[in-house]
């Protein structure tokens, strides 16, 4: 069937080339600007419209709805964000394993793994349902979403002009780094992000200079909309004594720990809902009450806590300090519970609201310790905000441009450099994974070892073995065997009991000696012929993981079982259907780089 709208892009693409040949402007370079433009704007324009909904989803949900309950009774709180878990449920029936969770790591498996093709309905998707779950008090950030939605937008607009699979990841990355930099109205933080998380730190001259334009016009479009002003406003930093160093190294060690204590309980609570026995949908609603029965411990745990990060740093001497301790555990376990159930949103907020507590703390702490100093809390308060941030997602550069750009003071340069890069060291020490890059290790993804050490890696089993198999009852005999043997298509037989529960498997190999044997064919079944040391597979598994298991006896072929139950087999995997996947997926990839 023929696709008419590839026909329409390709057509539109060869008209706009035409009209600019004479002037000699679609050479390589020159496309990649003209659609990084194009991106740029784009992406700054989903920004608005994502502040826009949101803002309109938070006065509905604590200005509007928020006093009525309260008229009942305060305890009432955690119906608005079960509200908004219950909103999601359209959405997650009709797109799965697209809406729920911390998306940032199936965003980078799409940029990476599957050339930068990221679905056009992600655009909407993720605006409306971000919307929902932070606008409704879920504890986390826009940051995460508003990256995947400018990412969207670039892959959309590669796509559409037809670009390859490096393009279009050039392309992801622009509209990423433009929904960072209109989000915080820092450009280069934007720029920086898509270098160090998006990029997973792979610079180029041209890729920079293409990711630099998408960020400042989308910053563009973002002030024109509101303000040139800082995202947080106008933010101080005092440097009081070149003492004080010697603090900020201290407060990056302790950063450095408590991201990695982040780190472990934010995957520690994903996978206690993972194994929780409930229904999908019903796990978000779970998470939304959680998370709103802690806003009634503590307020500032909802939503994404601008305020009381600007409250830590202007005035922390406003909020009692206990509070503000009791609020680094809160924020912890909220957005924990609040991704790890399935609702939407990023870390950034949380990262820095987190750390914008801890420096508070440490600031009271250490004006107590050295009262002759003068030390200002809301300094540390400042510094540590960035260097939690850096911890957390081990992308030091980004946040120390962000902190910069958030501040407009370069005297914060010097101490959030020791802070960050410190944190960043100890955490990594503490836990080579980021919350961005864990998920993916999990699933044996390194994205730094490039894409052909990945296709094995992000493969699963259940996508390639095969599901239509023959199988024996063990209780057949040999000479049965021997008249069905003829009729089949394989040499592989899986032994199944009178439950149709796998004993074990007998294969040609095994039972070649036994044919040259007279007399015994109506005597040995085929149970006591059957190998019952089985390797065994599961649906999840990797494909690098049963390239290992072939290996170990030199087989061809695996059982694929489920997971609760080894005896129950779902498929069977062969060595040659692996080699053919890798094969082509490696063609695939190395077609798509040349364009």
């Amino acid at each position: 069937m023929i696709d008419i709208s590839r026909i329409k892009n390709i057509a539109m693409f060869q008209f706009l080339s035409e009209k600019l040949k004479w002037k000699n402007w679609m050479s390589s370079t020159n496309i990649e600007f003209i659609l990084a433009c194009l991106v740029g704007i784009a992406a700054g324009l989903a920004s608005v419209v994502f502040r826009h909904l949101l803002e309109g989803v938070h006065y509905i949900s604590f200005e509007w709805l928020y006093p009525k309950l309260s008229e009942f009774s305060v305890y009432l709180l955690p119906i608005i964000p079960m509200i908004g878990a219950m909103l999601l449920i359209p959405f997650s029936l009709k797109y799965p394993g697209e809406i729920n969770g911390y998306g940032m790591p199936r965003f980078l498996i799409s940029v990476h793994i599957r050339g930068g093709l990221v679905r056009t309905r992600q655009i909407f998707v993720k605006i409306i349902t971000a919307a929902i779950t932070i606008g409704t008090g879920g504890s986390a950030g826009v940051e995460g979403p508003i990256a995947q939605i400018g990412g969207a937008v670039g892959s959309s607009i590669g796509r559409f002009f037809q670009m390859g699979s490096h393009r279009l990841k050039v392309l992801v990355a622009c509209g990423s780094a433009a929904g960072i930099a209109a989000q915080f109205n820092a450009p280069l933080a934007g720029v920086l992000f898509a270098q160090e998380i998006i990029m997973v730190g792979e610079f180029q001259v041209r890729t920079f200079g293409v990711i630099v334009i998408s960020s400042g016009l989308a910053t563009a479009i973002a002030r024109a909309f509101y303000t040139s002003a800082p995202a947080f406003g106008s933010l101080n930093y005092d440097f009081i004594s070149y003492y004080e160093f010697g603090l900020y190294v201290v407060l990056g060690l302790l950063i450095g720990f408590l991201a990695y204590v982040f780190i472990k309980v934010f995957f520690f609570i994903g996978d206690s809902f993972q194994r929780l026995k409930l229904h999908p949908q019903v796990k978000p609603i779970a998470g939304a009450f959680l998370v709103g029965c802690l806003g009634l411990l503590h307020f500032g745990v909802l939503g994404d806590g601008y305020d009381y990060i600007l409250a830590a740093i202007k005035s922390p001497a406003a909020l009692p300090i206990g509070a503000i301790a009791f609020l680094v555990i809160l924020k912890m376990l909220a957005t924990s519970i609040t991704l790890g159930s399935g609702n939407v949103g990023g870390v950034f907020a949380p990262s820095l609201f987190i750390g914008a507590m801890i420096g508070a703390v440490f600031g009271w702490a250490a004006d107590l310790a050295f009262p002759g100093l003068g030390i200002q809390p809301g300094s540390y308060a400042l510094v540590a905000m960035g260097a939690f941030l850096a911890a957390a997602t081990h992308s030091p550069m980004t946040s120390i441009f962000l902190l910069f750009e958030i501040t407009g003071n370069y005297e914060v340069i010097i101490p959030i450099m020791f802070a960050s890069v410190i944190g960043v060291m100890v955490a990594r020490r503490l836990c080579p994974d980021s919350l961005d890059s864990m998920e993916l290790s999990r699933q044996g993804i390194y994205l730094h070892k490039g894409v052909e050490a990945n296709i094995l890696n992000s493969i699963q089993v259940k996508s390639v073995m095969v599901k239509d198999f023959e199988t024996i009852p063990e209780t057949m005999s040999f000479a049965e065997f021997m008249e069905f043997f003829p009729l089949s298509k394989t040499q592989y037989y899986p032994v199944l009991d009178h439950k149709s529960k796998m004993t074990g498997v007998v294969s040609f190999q095994d039972i070649r000696e036994i044919m040259l044997e007279d007399g015994l064919e109506h005597v040995v079944v085929m149970k006591e012929l059957a190998e019952t040391d089985l390797i065994k597979l599961f649906p999840h598994d990797n494909l690098t993981t049963a390239i290992k298991k072939f290996g170990i006896k030199d087989i061809d072929t695996i059982p694929v079982v489920d997971p609760e139950d080894h005896q129950k087999m779902i498929g069977i995997l062969k060595r040659k259907d692996v080699i053919d996947t890798y094969n082509k997926a490696v063609l695939v990839n190395d077609i798509e780089r040349q364009h």
